[in-house]
């Protein structure tokens, strides 16, 4: 965290000098200090953060594909005007474990074009389909299954440093 706010103090000021850089590395300390200290951060939370980058980027990178991928069905649908619209709502479960996972799910299907996240109720999802070709599928989406995998990739670091904390205590009382 220090080495991102120092890098983001650096960019911002345009400029790196002797100047900027002491007083750019003392505010940096101080403020990951103050987050630490105050709001919880710590650098395990840092290290899972940093392991999920790749995953995160390669869910942005299916969201803004499958967005393309709507507006190009939309564009289908209504310059041919050939077809009748049927919307439908489908109600479905997730198997998605945190808030956060059903969250990001929720708001991934209302991103694209075409689809609204009407309710979002524990792990069940009504969402509303323009059309019934779009509902086709919304229960075995690519944003669950890679969202299921983030989860798994959390689980198992967690379940890691459990362990590894369990062993240090179990050494530490054999001593």
């Amino acid at each position: 965290m220090l080495l991102i706010l120092f890098a983001l103090w650096v960019l911002f000021n345009g400029r790196l000098t002797l100047e900027v850089a002491l007083i750019g590395l003392v505010l940096s300390a101080v403020l990951c200090w103050f987050s630490y200290r105050f709001l919880g951060y710590s650098f395990r939370a840092e290290k899972k953060a940093l392991r999920l980058i790749p995953a995160i980027a390669g869910y942005v990178w299916l969201l803004i594909c499958e967005i393309v991928k709507s507006n190009l069905c939309l564009l289908r649908i209504i310059y041919l005007r050939k077809e009748t619209l049927k919307p439908q709502l489908v109600t479905f479960r997730t198997p998605l474990k945190s808030n956060m996972a059903r969250i990001v799910l929720s708001n991934s299907i209302t991103l694209t074009p075409g689809t609204i996240t009407c309710t979002l109720e524990e792990d069940t999802l009504t969402v509303h389909c323009l059309d019934a070709s779009m509902a086709e599928g919304l229960e075995d989406l690519a944003f669950q299954k890679k969202l299921l995998r983030m989860e798994q990739m959390l689980s198992a670091t967690t379940e890691n440093e459990t362990e590894k904390e369990a062993g240090n205590h179990a050494g530490n009382a054999g001593v």
